[in-house]
Protein backbone atom coordinates (compact mmCIF):
# COMPACT_ATOMS: atom_id res chain seq x y z
CA UNK A 1 0.00 0.00 0.00
CA UNK A 2 1.10 3.44 -0.30
CA UNK A 3 1.41 6.08 2.44
CA UNK A 4 1.07 9.88 2.26
CA UNK A 5 4.57 11.38 2.68
CA UNK A 6 3.51 13.19 5.44
CA UNK A 7 2.31 10.11 7.92
CA UNK A 8 3.62 9.80 10.52
CA UNK A 9 4.42 5.97 9.68
CA UNK A 10 6.47 7.89 7.07
CA UNK A 11 8.26 10.79 9.47
CA UNK A 12 8.26 9.20 12.62
CA UNK A 13 12.16 7.42 12.49
CA UNK A 14 10.32 5.11 15.08
CA UNK A 15 7.55 3.89 12.66
CA UNK A 16 9.45 4.19 9.33
CA UNK A 17 11.38 1.10 9.79
CA UNK A 18 8.06 -0.79 9.85
CA UNK A 19 5.41 0.69 8.08
CA UNK A 20 5.99 -1.28 4.94
CA UNK A 21 4.44 -4.51 6.81
CA UNK A 22 1.31 -3.00 5.82
CA UNK A 23 2.02 -4.95 2.26
CA UNK A 24 1.43 -8.09 4.32
CA UNK A 25 -1.89 -7.42 6.13
CA UNK A 26 -3.69 -5.08 3.60
CA UNK A 27 -1.31 -4.57 0.21
CA UNK A 28 -4.44 -2.67 -1.74
CA UNK A 29 -5.76 -0.67 1.10
CA UNK A 30 -5.61 2.96 0.96
CA UNK A 31 -5.33 5.86 3.87
CA UNK A 32 -8.29 7.39 4.97
CA UNK A 33 -7.02 9.60 8.10
CA UNK A 34 -4.74 9.38 10.61
CA UNK A 35 -6.62 7.99 13.88
CA UNK A 36 -4.30 8.68 16.97
CA UNK A 37 -0.21 9.09 16.29
CA UNK A 38 1.75 8.97 19.52
CA UNK A 39 5.29 9.96 18.56
CA UNK A 40 8.39 7.22 18.66
CA UNK A 41 5.42 4.93 19.84
CA UNK A 42 2.61 3.99 17.57
CA UNK A 43 -0.13 5.41 15.05
CA UNK A 44 -3.37 4.29 14.34
CA UNK A 45 -5.08 5.17 10.48
CA UNK A 46 -8.07 4.87 8.94
CA UNK A 47 -7.78 2.93 6.13
CA UNK A 48 -10.31 1.66 3.21
CA UNK A 49 -9.58 -1.80 2.13
CA UNK A 50 -11.56 -4.07 -0.71
CA UNK A 51 -13.73 -5.27 2.00
CA UNK A 52 -14.75 -2.05 4.01
CA UNK A 53 -12.78 0.24 6.35
CA UNK A 54 -10.10 -1.37 8.83
CA UNK A 55 -8.09 0.42 11.27
CA UNK A 56 -4.21 0.25 10.51
CA UNK A 57 -1.72 0.12 12.97
CA UNK A 58 1.92 0.66 13.03
CA UNK A 59 3.42 -0.33 16.64
CA UNK A 60 7.49 0.74 17.12
CA UNK A 61 7.95 -2.46 19.57
CA UNK A 62 6.71 -6.32 18.16
CA UNK A 63 3.44 -5.74 19.46
CA UNK A 64 1.05 -6.40 17.04
CA UNK A 65 1.32 -10.19 17.17
CA UNK A 66 0.53 -10.48 20.57
CA UNK A 67 -2.67 -7.91 20.10
CA UNK A 68 -4.04 -10.39 17.26
CA UNK A 69 -3.83 -13.14 19.67
CA UNK A 70 -5.27 -11.51 23.00
CA UNK A 71 -7.82 -10.26 20.29
CA UNK A 72 -9.28 -13.07 18.41
CA UNK A 73 -9.28 -15.15 22.20
CA UNK A 74 -11.42 -12.38 22.79
CA UNK A 75 -13.56 -11.82 19.88
CA UNK A 76 -14.13 -16.18 19.42
CA UNK A 77 -15.97 -15.81 22.85
CA UNK A 78 -19.61 -15.33 23.34
CA UNK A 79 -19.38 -13.00 26.12
CA UNK A 80 -17.30 -10.47 24.66
CA UNK A 81 -17.25 -11.17 20.68
CA UNK A 82 -20.02 -8.99 20.08
CA UNK A 83 -18.37 -6.00 21.60
CA UNK A 84 -14.52 -5.91 20.06
CA UNK A 85 -13.47 -5.14 16.30
CA UNK A 86 -12.11 -8.37 14.44
CA UNK A 87 -8.87 -9.18 14.29
CA UNK A 88 -7.50 -9.09 10.65
CA UNK A 89 -4.06 -9.86 10.36
CA UNK A 90 -0.45 -8.76 11.82
CA UNK A 91 2.70 -8.98 10.23
CA UNK A 92 5.52 -11.30 10.35
CA UNK A 93 7.79 -8.54 11.83
CA UNK A 94 4.94 -8.00 14.60
CA UNK A 95 5.08 -4.17 14.22
CA UNK A 96 1.65 -3.60 12.28
CA UNK A 97 -1.63 -4.45 12.89
CA UNK A 98 -4.78 -4.63 11.64
CA UNK A 99 -8.54 -4.67 13.18
CA UNK A 100 -12.27 -3.75 12.04
CA UNK A 101 -13.16 -0.83 12.41
CA UNK A 102 -16.26 0.22 14.53
CA UNK A 103 -18.21 2.95 13.16
CA UNK A 104 -20.09 5.15 15.75
CA UNK A 105 -19.76 7.66 17.87
CA UNK A 106 -17.17 8.08 20.21
CA UNK A 107 -18.39 8.33 24.45
CA UNK A 108 -16.95 11.06 25.36
CA UNK A 109 -17.91 13.29 22.32
CA UNK A 110 -21.68 12.71 23.22
CA UNK A 111 -24.54 15.33 24.22
CA UNK A 112 -24.89 15.43 27.85
CA UNK A 113 -27.85 13.58 27.67
CA UNK A 114 -26.87 10.62 25.85
CA UNK A 115 -23.14 10.80 27.53
CA UNK A 116 -25.66 10.13 31.12
CA UNK A 117 -27.51 7.29 29.43
CA UNK A 118 -24.61 5.91 27.85
CA UNK A 119 -22.44 5.76 31.22
CA UNK A 120 -24.64 2.96 32.22
CA UNK A 121 -24.45 0.76 29.04
CA UNK A 122 -20.43 1.32 29.23
CA UNK A 123 -20.89 -0.23 33.38
CA UNK A 124 -23.22 -3.20 32.08
CA UNK A 125 -20.91 -4.12 28.91
CA UNK A 126 -17.74 -3.56 31.50
CA UNK A 127 -19.03 -6.55 33.62
CA UNK A 128 -19.66 -8.52 30.71
CA UNK A 129 -15.79 -7.92 29.51
CA UNK A 130 -14.72 -9.39 33.18
CA UNK A 131 -16.90 -12.10 33.39
CA UNK A 132 -15.26 -13.83 29.92
CA UNK A 133 -14.32 -17.29 30.70
CA UNK A 134 -11.27 -17.23 28.61
CA UNK A 135 -7.76 -16.42 29.67
CA UNK A 136 -5.09 -13.77 28.64
CA UNK A 137 -1.57 -14.92 28.26
CA UNK A 138 -0.68 -11.45 29.71
CA UNK A 139 -1.27 -9.94 33.14
CA UNK A 140 -1.05 -7.03 34.90
CA UNK A 141 -0.39 -6.29 38.60
CA UNK A 142 -0.51 -3.52 40.97
CA UNK A 143 3.04 -3.32 41.21
CA UNK A 144 3.19 -3.02 37.18
CA UNK A 145 0.87 -0.05 37.92
CA UNK A 146 2.76 1.64 40.39
CA UNK A 147 5.61 1.54 38.27
CA UNK A 148 3.70 3.15 35.24
CA UNK A 149 2.45 5.97 37.93
CA UNK A 150 6.12 6.41 39.09
CA UNK A 151 7.34 7.12 35.24
CA UNK A 152 4.49 9.52 34.89
CA UNK A 153 5.25 11.15 38.32
CA UNK A 154 5.79 15.33 37.64
CA UNK A 155 6.90 18.13 40.11
CA UNK A 156 3.53 18.39 41.00
CA UNK A 157 2.00 14.98 41.30
CA UNK A 158 5.24 14.27 43.23
CA UNK A 159 4.44 14.91 47.17
CA UNK A 160 1.58 12.37 46.42
CA UNK A 161 3.25 9.14 44.95
CA UNK A 162 5.16 8.26 48.07
CA UNK A 163 2.40 7.76 50.26
CA UNK A 164 -0.22 6.43 47.25
CA UNK A 165 2.23 3.52 47.01
CA UNK A 166 2.53 3.07 50.89
CA UNK A 167 -1.10 3.00 51.13
CA UNK A 168 -2.10 0.75 48.23
CA UNK A 169 0.14 -2.26 48.52
CA UNK A 170 -2.76 -4.71 49.22
CA UNK A 171 -4.22 -3.81 46.11
CA UNK A 172 -1.46 -6.68 44.97
CA UNK A 173 -3.10 -9.11 46.49
CA UNK A 174 -6.61 -8.76 44.29
CA UNK A 175 -7.62 -11.26 41.68
CA UNK A 176 -7.46 -10.98 38.00
CA UNK A 177 -10.15 -11.04 35.28
CA UNK A 178 -9.97 -10.17 31.83
CA UNK A 179 -9.72 -5.81 31.83
CA UNK A 180 -9.46 -3.82 29.03
CA UNK A 181 -6.35 -1.87 30.88
CA UNK A 182 -7.07 1.50 29.23
CA UNK A 183 -10.50 1.82 30.77
CA UNK A 184 -11.59 5.60 29.77
CA UNK A 185 -14.47 7.41 27.32
CA UNK A 186 -12.22 7.35 24.35
CA UNK A 187 -12.08 3.37 24.38
CA UNK A 188 -16.31 3.05 23.79
CA UNK A 189 -18.08 3.50 20.88
CA UNK A 190 -21.80 3.65 20.65
CA UNK A 191 -22.75 2.70 17.07
CA UNK A 192 -26.10 3.54 14.97
CA UNK A 193 -27.87 0.58 16.82
CA UNK A 194 -27.68 2.08 20.36
CA UNK A 195 -25.32 -0.61 22.10
CA UNK A 196 -21.66 -0.15 22.75
CA UNK A 197 -18.74 -1.94 22.09
CA UNK A 198 -14.70 -1.48 23.53
CA UNK A 199 -11.88 -0.24 21.03
CA UNK A 200 -8.18 -0.21 21.09
CA UNK A 201 -7.46 -3.22 23.31
CA UNK A 202 -4.11 -3.74 22.80
CA UNK A 203 -3.49 -3.32 26.43
CA UNK A 204 -6.70 -5.96 27.10
CA UNK A 205 -4.26 -8.01 30.78
CA UNK A 206 -5.68 -10.51 33.31
CA UNK A 207 -5.67 -7.48 35.83
CA UNK A 208 -8.11 -6.76 38.75
CA UNK A 209 -11.32 -5.69 37.75
CA UNK A 210 -11.48 -2.40 39.98
CA UNK A 211 -8.30 -1.43 37.71
CA UNK A 212 -10.60 -0.62 35.16
CA UNK A 213 -13.81 0.53 36.86
CA UNK A 214 -11.68 2.88 39.14
CA UNK A 215 -9.91 4.15 35.67
CA UNK A 216 -13.11 4.74 34.16
CA UNK A 217 -14.69 6.62 37.00
CA UNK A 218 -11.22 8.41 37.53
CA UNK A 219 -11.83 9.72 33.85
CA UNK A 220 -15.12 10.47 34.34
CA UNK A 221 -14.21 12.65 37.37
CA UNK A 222 -10.98 14.26 35.46
CA UNK A 223 -13.45 15.95 32.71
CA UNK A 224 -15.34 17.29 36.03
CA UNK A 225 -12.88 18.70 37.52
CA UNK A 226 -11.09 20.00 34.36
CA UNK A 227 -14.16 21.92 32.72
CA UNK A 228 -14.36 19.16 29.70
CA UNK A 229 -17.88 18.28 31.37
CA UNK A 230 -20.05 20.04 34.04
CA UNK A 231 -19.54 18.22 37.70
CA UNK A 232 -23.08 17.73 37.85
CA UNK A 233 -23.13 15.55 34.68
CA UNK A 234 -19.93 13.92 35.40
CA UNK A 235 -21.37 12.82 38.70
CA UNK A 236 -24.25 11.48 36.59
CA UNK A 237 -22.36 9.58 35.15
CA UNK A 238 -20.16 7.92 37.17
CA UNK A 239 -23.66 7.21 39.46
CA UNK A 240 -25.12 5.73 36.48
CA UNK A 241 -21.88 3.72 35.37
CA UNK A 242 -21.55 2.38 38.74
CA UNK A 243 -24.80 1.68 38.96
CA UNK A 244 -24.69 -0.28 35.90
CA UNK A 245 -21.61 -2.30 36.70
CA UNK A 246 -22.90 -3.03 40.61
CA UNK A 247 -20.95 -4.44 43.40
CA UNK A 248 -16.94 -4.60 42.61
CA UNK A 249 -14.63 -7.29 44.29
CA UNK A 250 -11.66 -4.98 46.13
CA UNK A 251 -11.02 -1.94 47.24
CA UNK A 252 -12.22 1.07 44.40
CA UNK A 253 -11.52 3.92 45.90
CA UNK A 254 -7.67 2.63 46.47
CA UNK A 255 -7.31 2.18 42.09
CA UNK A 256 -9.31 5.32 41.91
CA UNK A 257 -6.62 7.18 43.77
CA UNK A 258 -3.79 5.65 41.63
CA UNK A 259 -5.64 6.41 38.07
CA UNK A 260 -6.04 10.39 39.61
CA UNK A 261 -2.58 10.87 40.30
CA UNK A 262 -1.92 8.88 36.93
CA UNK A 263 -4.18 11.58 34.95
CA UNK A 264 -2.85 14.39 36.95
CA UNK A 265 0.74 13.41 35.85
CA UNK A 266 -0.10 12.98 32.22
CA UNK A 267 -2.16 16.41 32.53
CA UNK A 268 1.26 17.89 33.21
CA UNK A 269 3.93 15.69 31.10
CA UNK A 270 2.04 14.67 28.30
CA UNK A 271 -0.33 17.32 27.46
CA UNK A 272 1.42 20.24 29.40
CA UNK A 273 -0.90 21.20 31.65
CA UNK A 274 0.18 21.82 35.04
CA UNK A 275 -3.39 24.12 35.65
CA UNK A 276 -5.32 20.84 34.95
CA UNK A 277 -2.89 18.47 36.62
CA UNK A 278 -3.78 20.97 40.29
CA UNK A 279 -7.24 20.49 39.55
CA UNK A 280 -6.96 16.58 38.89
CA UNK A 281 -5.09 16.67 42.39
CA UNK A 282 -7.35 18.57 44.59
CA UNK A 283 -9.81 15.89 44.24
CA UNK A 284 -8.00 14.01 46.20
CA UNK A 285 -7.85 16.62 49.16
CA UNK A 286 -9.57 16.09 52.28
CA UNK A 287 -13.12 16.84 51.73
CA UNK A 288 -13.26 16.94 48.03
CA UNK A 289 -12.72 13.11 47.36
CA UNK A 290 -15.11 12.06 44.91
CA UNK A 291 -17.41 9.48 46.03
CA UNK A 292 -16.89 5.77 44.19
CA UNK A 293 -19.65 4.18 46.24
Amino acid sequence: MRWPADHPAVTDPALAAWSGGADEVCPDATVVRVLRHLPGRRVATLVETPTGPAVLKVFARPRARGNERRLRLLAACPTTGAMVPQPLGADSAGHVGLVGYVPGQVFDTLDDETFVHTAGLVGAALVRLHSAWITLDRSWTWSQEVDLLQRRMTATSEPWIADAVATTRHLAAEPSVVSHRDCHPRQVVLTGDGTVRWIDLDDAAQAPATLDVGNMLAHLARDGATGQRSVPVSAAASAAFRDAYGSVPGDLSAWHHLALLRLAGLAESRHGRPDQARRILSLLEPGRAVSVA
